[in-house]
């Protein structure tokens, strides 16, 4: 049931109260821009392979600091329901898994955002010991919360990695943290 928010008016001489119903605000969205998705386990980025921006193209993480992609800026926005969507900056597509139903080893890419819920993502936050929230977190596809994105292996002389969906679970190749461009990561 939505919330009302009710305001009385008095008009006239007379004094009669008029009553003016409002609907209630809600929840914004809340967007980041010009963010950084980084890797917890080798420090990467999040980019596009190649640096490309067409429909499809394969997510992967950058880790040469030589290697500076203009697709490795996201645009972060978390839903009213929590859920957040992850848009590229420089494809203008969000990122959602490959195929239709998410499985284990699925590829990650990019395609029209178009408000499905393939490119809804949930974050779980990474608490430590003394049960402390660490800042990083998993990313799981709202179609398949058992899932999150991982580092696949090294590939290409070590300059990038691939990345893909995997079992859930608190390791650093599944943890994640949002950052600015000129922020330091711990």
């Amino acid at each position: 049931m939505p919330n009302i928010r009710c305001s009385a008016l008095m008009t006239s001489t007379i004094a009669s109260a008029v009553l003016v119903v409002f609907p209630a605000a809600a929840h914004a969205d809340t967007t980041s821009f010009n963010m950084r998705i980084i890797n917890k386990m080798d420090g990467s980025r999040m980019s596009l392979s190649g640096d490309a921006v067409a429909e499809g193209t394969r997510a992967v993480t950058l880790r040469a600091p030589t290697i500076q992609h203009r697709s490795a800026r996201w645009t972060i926005v978390e839903k009213d329901d929590g859920f957040l969507v992850i848009r590229n900056e420089v494809a203008g597509r969000c990122l959602q898994p490959a195929s239709g139903a998410p499985n284990a080893g699925d590829t990650l890419v990019v395609k029209t955002c178009d408000g499905s819920p393939l490119q809804d993502w949930s974050r779980r936050d990474e608490v430590s010991e003394t049960n402390v929230n660490t800042e990083w977190g998993s990313l799981r596809p709202r179609t398949n919360t058992s899932l999150a994105i991982t580092l696949q292996t090294y590939e290409a002389s070590g300059t990038w990695d691939h990345i893909y969906l995997d079992q859930d679970q608190n390791s650093s190749d599944r943890l994640w943290h949002f950052t600015r461009p000129d922020a330091v990561v711990w």
